[in-house]
């Protein structure tokens, strides 16, 4: 009987001897995998901007698009525009240039990057429009209409879609010189009074901004 208890307990301690180290395997395994998906998953900005400039020059045109805020409906425009190679090298080399550049918006709060990591932005009142006119530029240069739609004021936005809004500013022979002067208009004095923002243009002509729901939206830019 002693002999056959000593068995059995032998037998139970090399069972969980072979167990418990297959156990831990799994579970270091399992860990292993949660780590690397983890790290294959970015989620940071500017991991997730390097993210999608790499995707673009490899070709990864789809797993690019994954990284925007795009829906189905424009996914079929998104992989026309850039199953051009140089198309995607250029916007790739954009990307990266003003990765170092980052900045999250909310409508009372800005965080940039700094050497020290992300820090909150305690900004100037004219900071703040002149933030929106560049943002709204820099959709219209990139041609992401659907971002420079979201930047116009409620009236414009009402009468214009984002479709509308790029064939009015390829079809009109003075859009790039307004556009052009408004970009000049970011190194000009703004006025900043009850709810807008005034950059003068010269000869009573000026871009204005106007604040809706805290944020600046551009309202007319001449």
């Amino acid at each position: 009987m002693r002999h056959r208890a000593w068995s059995k307990t032998a037998i139970g301690r090399r069972a969980r001897a072979g167990i418990l180290p297959a156990m831990r395997m799994n579970r270091s395994l399992v860990f292993c995998l949660l780590l690397t998906a983890c790290a294959t998953t970015p989620r940071e900005p500017a991991s997730v901007a390097e993210a999608y400039a790499r995707a673009l020059d490899e070709g990864r045109v789809g797993d690019a698009f994954a990284l925007t805020v795009g829906g189905p409906e424009e996914e079929a425009a998104f992989l026309e525009r850039y199953s051009d190679p140089g198309a995607r090298s250029a916007r790739a080399a954009d990307v990266r240039a003003g990765a170092p550049l980052l900045e999250a918006r909310a409508p009372s709060l800005t965080v940039a990057q700094s050497p020290q990591g992300w820090r909150v932005v305690e900004a100037r009142p004219a900071d703040v429009p002149r933030a929106a006119l560049r943002q709204f530029i820099d959709s219209v240069e990139a041609r992401d209409w659907k971002a420079a739609w979201g930047q116009l004021a409620g009236p414009l936005r009402a009468r214009y879609t984002p479709e509308r809004l790029r064939e009015d500013f390829e079809r009109e022979p003075l859009a790039k010189e307004r556009l052009r002067r408004a970009r000049l208009a970011l190194n000009t004095h703004v006025r900043v009074g009850a709810g807008e923002a005034v950059f003068p243009l010269g000869d009573e002509r000026a871009v204005r901004l106007v604040l809706e729901e805290g944020e600046y939206r551009i309202a007319a830019l001449e």
